[in-house]
């Protein structure tokens, strides 16, 4: 029996390569450094191009009684797929075909198996949550930092016995044919640039914590308040290209930041009543099918301003007062706004360049380069690796898809 596939990234375009791979028949080992599968994706609430819930959008194929959800199906019912959660490589040796890697468990403080949700636990504690409704495994996460008095009762009371307080962290070595990269983005939080003022305002946030804030199933049930005081929004602001086209931080563009604004400008300005929004901007960038976005937001009232925000603070009121130039009209406008949003940039995420390394790659800008070969060539990035998603550099999830199954594919025909 051929050893099996490592794929390191548990987001969109890991699942997919995993979902695919188990199927044809080839074993796979998932590791993914986080409590709970998904990526950045269990923070999207709705996902483009498709505007579908993300646990709906596109996957492998339909599963009965699942609409389009690789996300809760194959991880259930597919014995090829072995799945380490907590987990992240910390050595690579060997070679091409046959590597040995060395994986770093985390403590497995609560059993996913034995896990059943009752939520017990959380009642006791504030240390136990339940990172979303449809986590991947399904279980609740313990996390060690948030500890309280009320810990032990919780672990006491566990119905199945599913806690375990003294859990230790572990290693592993085994050995894997080859390797998919799929690591996929961090979105960078900008607290170095002060202009923006996040991390000092509440009011200041990012799109994916926008994101969360318009989840139905977020602590607000998808109201806008502001986080300040939690009073209603009735203006949100938005700023592209934070961090990105940016020689003092990320001089790549982030291709899916403007996409990802207009998304949640639409969101609100058409599903949600009496909030106005604006976006700041040097360059919307919609591409492909993309620019019905643009249109639909024109058509709904968003507001956009070419320029540059100069300045923002406190209002005495509550909110934020900004200061903006519009570069169209060649002036400064003062605007008030309840909540600042910026779009931040795509970077490569931590532990991604110790990967690069640890396998000989090339990088650019802390991603994976692709090959300058034809473009089903891209995701070759070594002898039996390979690379695909956001590991890339910034994509969408059609492109991350589309790549993932491109990888299956290779490692299939080298398996013939």
């Amino acid at each position: 029996m051929s050893d099996p596939v490592l794929i390191i990234g548990a987001g969109v375009a890991g699942l997919t390569a995993a979902v695919e791979l188990a199927d044809s028949g080839v074993r796979v080992v998932l590791v993914e450094q986080k409590t709970t599968v998904g990526g950045n994706a269990l923070d999207l609430y709705k996902a483009f191009p498709t505007d579908d819930c993300f646990y709906c959008f596109e996957s492998n194929r339909d599963r009965p009684g699942i609409r389009k959800c690789f996300y809760r199906s194959a991880l259930l019912d597919q014995p090829n797929i072995e799945l380490r959660i907590n987990t992240t490589v910390s050595e690579i040796s060997g070679e091409p075909g046959r590597f040995e890697v060395k994986l770093a468990i985390g403590p497995q403080y609560v059993d996913p198996i034995k896990c059943i949700m009752c939520g017990i636990c959380m009642k006791h504690s504030n240390a136990f949550v339940l990172i979303s409704p449809q986590c991947q495994p399904q279980a609740v996460v313990y996390d060690p930092t948030r500890a309280d008095d009320g810990v032990q009762r919780a672990a006491e009371e566990c119905p199945t016995r599913a806690i375990n307080l003294d859990a230790k962290p572990a290693e592993e070595t085994i050995t894997v044919s080859d390797i998919i990269v799929a690591t996929g983005y961090h979105e960078m939080k900008p607290v170095n640039m002060d202009e923006y003022g996040y991390g000092k305002y509440p009011d200041v946030v990012t799109q994916l914590e926008l994101a969360k804030m318009l989840d139905p199933n977020g602590e607000t049930g998808g109201a806008l308040l502001r986080p300040s005081d939690g009073a209603p929004v009735s203006h949100v602001l938005m700023v592209q290209c934070v961090g990105s086209r940016d020689e003092n931080h990320y001089p790549y563009c982030s291709k899916i930041c403007c996409v990802f604004a207009l998304k949640h400008a639409n969101i609100i300005a058409m599903e949600r009543e009496n909030i106005d929004v604006s976006v700041v901007y040097m360059d919307i960038r919609t591409y492909d099918r993309h620019e019905r976005y643009y249109r639909d937001a024109r058509v709904a009232g968003v507001n956009f301003i070419r320029g540059r925000v100069q300045r923002l603070a406190p209002s005495s009121d509550g909110g934020l007062d900004v200061i903006v130039y519009d570069s169209l009209l060649d002036r400064y406008l003062r605007l008030h706004t309840d909540l600042f949003v910026l779009s931040s940039a795509l970077e490569p995420p931590e532990g991604g360049k110790g990967i690069i390394k640890a396998l000989g790659l090339k990088s650019a800008s802390g991603f994976v380069a692709p090959h300058d070969l034809a473009p089903e060539e891209t995701v070759v990035a070594g002898d039996h690796v390979y690379a695909c998603g956001t590991a890339l550099g910034p994509a969408e999830v059609p492109e991350s898809v589309t790549q993932a199954r491109a990888v299956v594919s290779k490692i299939l025909q080298s398996r013939k």
